[in-house]
Order: C-alpha cells, then structure tokens, then sequence
C-alpha cells in the first residue's frame, strides 16, 4: 500500500542521512532519527521492557462454609493462628516457612517433597478411620478475649458458667471436657456487665462434640445458642444450636472435601465455629460480631493444623497422585 511505501522510503532515508551524513551528530539529524525510531515503536531502552507490569502481591483468600459443598452467602473465614497449637496438643508440627517467603526454591509442583510431609501430617491425625483432633476454645466478652485454654479430649467439651471451676473437668457421663466461662470482671459498663451475667447464669451448658466423624452441637439450659463458621458473617441468616437432640455442625469429610478443593485453586476449608450465647448470630442486622455479649470461638486444632499447612506450602506443591489417593481413601472412611 502507499502508506507502507511512504514509510519505508522515510526510514531509508533517515537511515542514509544518519549513517553518512557528515553531520550525523548534530542535534537536528538526532531529532530525525527520533522521529525515524518513533515511527517504528522504538524508543532508547524500551527494548525487553514493552507492557510489562511488575507483580502484584498475592491476595488473602477469602474462606467459605464447605459443609454439603453449599456455601453460606456472604460466608467468610477468618483464619486463626495460635503459635505452638501443634506442640500443645501433641499433634505434628507446621511446616516451616521457607527463607525470604514463599515456597523453597527447588521445591514446587511436581517436586513431591511438600506433598509428602503434608501427607505425613495428614496421615499423624488418623488413626485408623479415626480422625484424631483435639479443640481449642477462646472466650469473647463485646469482641474482647477474656479466656483461651486447650481441651486435650477428641471427644469434645461442654461449656458452663463455673467460676469455681479452675481447670478442666471431665464429665464421665458424657466424655466431654467441662471448659467454664469467666466472670465478667474488669468490665467497665455495668450495663453489659449486667446483661453478661444474667446470661451466664442462665447458661445451663452448650455441648460441641465430635462423634462419627461429625463435630456436633447441642444446648442445654435457657439461653439460646446460634453458631457460624465466621466471626464476619454476613449473610444475617441466625443459625440457632438445637436444644432437642445434637445438630450436626461440621462433617471431617467436608473439611476434606474442602482440602481437596482448595489443591484444586478453590478456598481453604473453614476450621473455626463461632457460638454466640444469648444473642441472634448471624446478626439478622448485620451488627459486628464485637457488639455481641458472649461469643465462644471453638477449633478443632488438627484441622487448623492440615489448613495452616496447606496455605503454607501452596496449592501447587500440594498435588501429588498419593496425597489425591489418600485423601479420597479418608473422604470414604469419613
């Protein structure tokens, strides 16, 4: 075409001026052979570096209720780490962190090596088809921590106002490790001081148990218990314990499924219960959790400990055919 021919014969002719003019140097062949390299989308160190964007920082996932693989709208998980929760409770460590962040160089998809210490972490919490977790329980008074203790029991605890009570007991009708609430002491407004206790001594108990591979809850007492998987739910849909028989909370073999996904590039699994005593939850308003009187956060530890070392390690470096064949051979026993 014509436009094609002009510009050719425009850049030859640069071209011939720059290299044998005598005057190549001065600043007016210097402006022409810019305006030559401008034609052609070249500029002076621009080669190698056209559209490149420097990397972002990965972004926090954001986590999902997996029970039954349907989501809870506007469910959220807010990730709970506690330092030295796998020493306190016997169970394997977490993988390190590599230096300088980010997975070990040289240990990536395809490596094996993070597939198999996760795998060997997976296969520390069974026994048998047994899955073998111990809880961890924190105590919010209006979005303060008044309380934080482990319950090395598999079988689970039971929540009571005994303030007499300075460790925990075992309940051996049950099995299930009397974990009591605190006194709403240091409480400066006597209002929700008040109102606090008037709960607790209403409380009766609230059981949350693992039985079948199931985590269960169940109230006991006149005050109404609603649970979550998120301190920052937001769907406003009040999920209330039942007080007839136990409720089904959360089964291993969604926490499983949700492992399995999350290799798979979806979100990591929900490994905190959240129970507010007293108060709707979620919030039919969408009043943040920290306006709430009581609210109890429960962690099964051995899945804190499989999600850390999962999010640690990275869903690249965790697919390997026999983690894949283990976790499957789990997701049937559970």
């Amino acid at each position: 075409p014509q436009g094609v021919r002009n510009d050719a014969m425009r850049v030859c002719v640069c071209v011939c001026v720059c290299v044998c003019s005598p005057s190549a140097e001065s600043p007016g062949s210097q402006d022409i052979l810019q305006e030559c390299l401008r034609g052609l989308n070249i500029s002076p160190g621009a080669e190698g570096t056209t559209g490149f964007q420097p990397p972002t920082e990965q972004q926090q996932l954001q986590n999902q209720l997996v029970i039954g693989a349907h989501p809870l709208p506007g469910q959220q998980q807010d990730p709970v780490m506690f330092e030295g929760a796998a020493r306190e409770t016997g169970l394997p460590e977490q993988p390190a962190r590599p230096a300088g962040g980010g997975a070990a160089e040289g240990v990536g998809y395809g490596d094996g090596q993070q597939a198999a210490q996760f795998l060997e972490t997976v296969n520390q919490t069974r026994d048998g088809d047994h899955f073998k977790t111990h809880f961890r329980v924190a105590v919010f008074y209006r979005g303060v921590k008044v309380s934080e203790q482990e319950v090395p029991n598999e079988a689970g605890l039971r929540l009571v106002y005994r303030p007499d009570l300075n460790d925990a007991a075992l309940d051996h009708e049950t099995g299930l490790c009397i974990v009591s609430l605190p006194r709403p002491v240091g409480i400066l407004d006597q209002i929700q001081a008040s109102l606090t206790q008037r709960i607790l001594d209403s409380l009766g108990s609230l059981d949350v148990g693992m039985s079948q591979h199931v985590i269960y809850g169940q109230r006991r007492g006149d005050v109404k218990a609603y649970w979550s998987f998120s301190k920052f739910d937001s769907s406003r849909q009040p999920r209330e314990i039942s007080k007839l028989n136990p409720e089904p909370l959360y089964q291993v073999k969604d926490f499983i499924r949700g492992l399995m996904d999350f290799f798979d590039g979806k979100e990591s699994p929900a490994s905190s219960m959240f129970f507010c005593l007293g108060e709707k939850w979620p919030d039919p308003e969408n009043k943040p959790w920290e306006k709430k009187l009581i609210m109890v956060e429960v962690v099964p530890t051995s899945m804190e400990l499989l999600k850390n070392a999962a999010v640690e390690c990275g869903a690249s470096s965790l697919r390997s055919v026999e983690l894949q064949m283990s976790l499957e051979e789990m997701m049937d026993l559970y």
